[in-house]
């Protein structure tokens, strides 16, 4: 879309906000970002905006700014449903997505990965898949970066691996990718969402503009997603861990395959993945699908693959105190994804949950409670709620916060156990992000080793052979927790602070959501003269002694694109590749990569 002299309005200033801000201020537009925030919530953006010209409404959002624009852009937590934007739709105002906005400035193959869980390691590792094989590759979108922030930086032909929430599909129009990539669904984020179906219908519009020659790369053990097939326009490859597929990616007696009709490929074994639980394995799969069909090379796969390790906040080992290991899966912010982090554990963990509530019922959680959960601390706004789902599936201790949770949890444990920040909550409540709260969560377990170092800390004694059961409150009855005195994180308060008599707390038009997080002072000063994010190559992949089988998609030279990319990216010089209709390949990866069975 060209924007020049069109007056546009980005609505929420978080990063994204801020990102596509000065994107399209650098196009010529005439901008104005609109925040309900006051202007002291954002010093740091403030100079670069006013330096680019950019108009400000902070602390209010008047339905005539709406309505006096060309062209409405928003970010990831602004509701779809706000007022404003529903007047401004009633004047045949155009709404965009960020993630949208951001495509009409990117010369390159979009890839997008969306589902319940699991998005993050999937994207992280497809990045360093793609990578190791020497493609110029981004990876933003729902983690890290936004996709604006690519803009005027990224070179023609370059890999935009994007994870994308189901707040940043629910309003696109146009958005293509060549590549759509879909996990699993499972209920989340029925507080943003008025149902189930209308969140599974953000999900699918991932695949709303793909043509016959993109590709949907499936999950053949979701039952949803599995349907799936049947409704897109693109090719479909699917990846399984629990059967053989006759094309796809599968496990099977051990080993990873990637088959095409008769022509198979053992890529790796099961034992080669570096990452815990049977979800991640799927993660593995969905990641490697959609490298191959992307023209990835094997070999730079299997070494991506040996060097990945797991990505902050999602099942994050923190460190062993006395025998007890503590893990930090802040990113767990639904019930399906804690879910999944008990599954890989088997007995005696001491669960951590809480936070913001969702709207999600938490009884999916009670059989494995009863299994494998000690005992469930519970913490923040959800507890209420929590602990009235679960009464009667095991002991339920309501710590109130983080601090306490971790030390109570440490104090009633035993050699073996596992304390595991898994909090089927947002953070919302008592931490501006899930990233806020997994560093909390860490900073506390650093605290309470040094501490057990000292002799200030001891936990209850057990004997580690034949130790009797701790004394349990009986199921479904709450146990009280003293909070902890402890020295506070400076990053956040542990705890809820009732606020003064006479306080009147703010309402938001919108919540950052884990989506989302505000910049960090780097962040906050992009300038076009900054080196773009975007990593040409990761390292020197290992040298391929064997011939390239029929099904392989392999370019010419290591680091070096195809003729075919050279010459597509040529021709796409100067308009968006990732929103045009693919009727003719987009890129190397495309032209290589039509596979047996696949067509």
């Amino acid at each position: 879309m060209d924007v020049r002299d069109k007056r546009v309005l980005v609505v929420g200033l978080a990063r994204s906000g801020f990102s596509v801000a000065l994107v399209l201020a650098r196009h010529g537009a005439v901008v104005t970002v609109t925040d309900l925030k006051p202007p002291s919530e954002f010093r740091d953006l403030l100079p670069p905006l006013l330096k680019g010209k950019i108009g400000l409404e902070l602390g209010s959002q008047r339905q005539e700014t709406f309505l006096g624009q060309d062209v409405i852009v928003i970010s990831p937590g602004v509701p779809w449903d706000l007022p404003q934007l529903q007047a401004a739709r009633q004047q045949q105002i155009p709404i965009y997505p960020e993630v949208e906005a951001a495509t009409w400035f990117l010369e390159g193959t979009l890839v997008g990965i969306t589902g319940s869980n699991g998005k993050t390691t999937t994207t992280a590792l497809l990045g360093d898949m793609l990578r190791a094989s020497r493609f110029p590759t981004f990876v933003g979108g729902n983690i890290g970066n936004a996709l604006s922030s690519a803009v005027d930086h990224a070179p023609p032909g370059t890999m935009f691996v994007t994870e994308l929430s189901s707040f940043q599909l629910e309003g696109i129009q146009e958005l293509h990718p060549h590549v759509a990539v879909m996990l699993n669904l499972s209920p989340n984020h029925l507080d943003r969402h008025p149902n189930l179906e209308a969140y599974a219908e953000a999900k699918r519009q991932i695949f709303r503009n793909q043509r016959g020659r993109d590709f949907a790369i499936l999950n053949a053990d979701d039952p949803w997603v599995a349907a799936l097939p049947a409704a897109v326009s693109s090719r479909s490859v699917l990846f399984s861990r629990q059967r053989e597929l006759a094309n796809g990616v599968f496990v099977s007696g051990g080993k990873i395959y990637y088959r095409a009709r008769h022509l198979e490929r053992v890529l790796f074994e099961t034992r080669d993945v570096p990452l815990r639980g049977d979800f991640n394995l799927e993660n593995v799969l969905a990641a490697t699908a959609a490298a191959c069909v992307l023209g990835a090379d094997f070999a730079a796969l299997r070494k991506a693959l040996r060097e990945f390790r797991a990505v902050e906040h999602r099942l994050e080992f923190v460190r062993e105190v006395q025998g007890v290991d503590f893990y930090n899966n802040s990113k767990a912010t639904s019930v399906d994804a804690t879910v999944k982090s008990l599954g890989a554990f088997e007995r005696g963990v001491h669960l951590i949950l809480g936070g913001k509530d969702k709207g999600a019922p938490y009884t999916p959680l009670i059989p494995l409670i009863k299994e494998r959960v000690r005992e469930v601390l519970l913490i923040g706004a959800a507890a209420p709620v929590i602990s009235k789902q679960l009464a009667g599936s095991g002991e339920l201790v309501h710590a109130g916060d983080l601090a306490t949770a971790v030390r109570a949890a440490f104090i009633r444990s035993r050699p073996g156990d596992t304390v595991l920040l898994a909090p089927a909550c947002s953070s919302f409540d008592q931490f501006k992000d899930y990233e806020q709260r997994g560093r909390v969560f860490k900073e506390l377990v650093k605290r309470l080793a040094r501490d057990v170092s000292a002799g200030a800390i001891a936990r209850q004694k057990l004997s580690d052979a034949a130790a009797p059961e701790p004394p349990s409150t009986p199921a479904g009855v709450v146990e009280p927790v003293e909070p902890v005195e402890t020295e506070k994180p400076s990053e956040s308060p542990s705890r809820v602070v009732e606020p003064p008599p006479g306080h009147r707390e703010l309402s938001y038009v919108y919540e950052v959501d884990a989506v989302e997080t505000p910049p960090t002072e780097m962040e906050a000063q992009i300038s076009p003269e900054e080196e773009p994010a975007v990593s040409p190559c990761a390292s020197e992949t290992e040298a391929l002694a064997d011939e390239p089988l029929p099904f392989e998609a392999r370019g010419e030279t290591a680091g070096v694109a195809s003729p075919a990319a050279k010459k597509d990216a040529a021709k796409g010089k100067g308009r968006s590749k990732t929103a045009d209709d693919r009727d003719a390949p987009r890129s190397s990866a495309e032209a290589q990569a039509r596979l047996p069975g696949l067509d």
